[in-house]
C-alpha cells in the first residue's frame, strides 16, 4: 500500500514533468510557499489538508490548461504608449495588439464581498465549503484568502436555476 507522502510525490513529479512549472513556482502557486518541494524533500511531513489542497490544484490546473505546458517565465508587461506611437508601429506589433484575448482577466473576490453577494454568513460559506457545496477559495498570501469571481458567478446562476 502506497503512503500519503509517496502518492503525493508520484503524482507532483508527474505534475512537474507535464507541465514544465518550476518546483518553485509550483510552491508559490499552490500554497504560497516557494520553499514547498524543498521542505518536502527535507522531510516536512504532510497533513491531509495540505495534500488535498495541492493535489485538488493539480487537478484544476490540468482541467483549464488542457494539459499543455504553463510557460516557463511571466509575459513582460509594456507600459501604455500614446495613441500616436501605437499607429507607427511595426506591423507585428500591429497585429499582436489587434487579436483577440482568449484569456479575460481573473478577479478576486474577499470573504466580505462574497457574504454580501450570496447573503450567506461567514459560518454557513464554511460549511457548504467542508461539505463541497461551494467554491473553495484560492490562497492570496500567507493568511488571505479569495475567492475566483467567475466560480462564485456560477454558484449563484446554479442557485437561480435550482429553484
Amino acid at each position: 500500500m502506497e503512503t500519503l507522502q509517496e502518492h503525493f510525490s508520484t503524482r507532483v513529479s508527474a505534475f512537474l514533468d507535464d507541465t514544465g512549472v518550476s518546483r518553485t513556482r509550483f510552491g508559490r502557486m499552490t500554497l504560497g510557499d516557494p520553499n514547498l518541494m524543498r521542505q518536502i524533500d527535507g522531510g516536512r511531513s504532510l497533513t491531509l489538508r495540505t495534500a488535498d489542497r495541492v493535489l485538488a490544484f493539480i487537478s484544476g490546473f490540468r482541467r483549464e490548461s488542457g494539459g499543455t505546458p504553463a510557460p516557463s517565465k511571466r509575459p513582460r508587461h509594456r507600459k501604455p504608449t500614446s495613441r500616436a506611437k501605437r499607429t507607427t508601429g511595426s506591423s507585428a506589433m500591429s497585429e499582436q495588439r489587434t487579436g483577440p484575448k482568449t484569456i479575460p482577466p481573473i478577479r478576486f473576490v474577499r470573504l466580505r464581498e462574497v457574504m454580501a453577494r450570496t447573503g450567506l454568513s461567514r459560518s454557513t460559506i464554511y460549511i457548504l465549503m467542508a461539505e463541497g457545496r461551494f467554491p473553495t477559495p484560492v490562497p492570496l498570501g500567507a493568511r488571505s484568502v479569495g475567492w475566483i469571481d467567475s466560480e462564485l458567478e456560477e454558484w449563484l446562476r446554479d442557485r437561480i436555476a435550482a429553484r
